[in-house]
């Protein structure tokens, strides 16, 4: 009896540590962020609000980074700076329009890879005064990709988070120049993971 105990504590240590790696291994977070404000008229009217969309909860104080797309860079960090929030919060605490509300549950996709889950956030460290490209197509300034804080982008242009990511970019445009839904692709580089997949829209108000 001694022995089978020796020998199945053993085996249970072997198992637990085989299992650490793969706890620790846990899936970066990818999502979306759009800058907007309040609507018309709107009292009190709020200005450069930036918000995320993510496809998991988010603790409070969750940093990201966003990528700048024309300056080919990610820069730290936007942070979680309230609980999740509903429609009505975004429609009756933030007057938004409600072009910008379907713009952050992504509602013109025609098949979205998941449920948005929307935060208010606020500004820290670079991107507090980062200046973004004023060049005529920029607009990496109203939103884009938003990555782990700790994400690097290495010089092929590839994603480090954990995991190395092979990233793709595709923007459609809906109906006419200044509508259009913004499509991330982040493909592990590595064995047959599932790419995650990341859209962002951008209505007209």
């Amino acid at each position: 009896m001694q022995n089978w105990i020796g020998r199945t504590t053993a085996g249970l240590a072997v198992a637990l540590c085989l299992a650490a790696p793969l706890a620790r291994a846990a899936e970066p977070t990818f999502g979306g962020w759009r800058n907007l404000g309040s609507r018309d008229g709107a009292e009190p009217a709020l200005r450069d609000v930036p918000f995320a969309l993510l496809p998991t909860p988010a603790a409070r104080d969750a940093r990201f980074s966003i990528y700048d797309r024309e300056s080919k860079r990610l820069v730290c960090c936007l942070q979680v700076a309230s609980a999740e929030l509903d429609d009505t919060a975004l429609r009756k605490v933030y007057q938004l329009p409600e072009q910008w509300v379907t713009d952050l549950r992504n509602g013109r996709s025609a098949a979205r890879p998941w449920q948005t889950r929307v935060y208010e956030m606020r500004r820290t460290d670079e991107l507090i005064d980062y200046g973004f490209s004023d060049a005529p197509e920029a607009y990496s300034d109203l939103g884009g990709l938003l990555l782990p804080a700790d994400a690097r982008l290495l010089p092929d242009g590839s994603v480090q988070a954990g995991a190395t990511y092979r990233l793709q970019f595709r923007s459609t445009s809906l109906g006419d120049d200044s509508r259009a839904l913004d499509r991330f692709i982040l493909q592990p580089v590595q064995g047959e993971g599932k790419p995650a997949v990341v859209e962002v829209s951008y209505g007209t108000y």
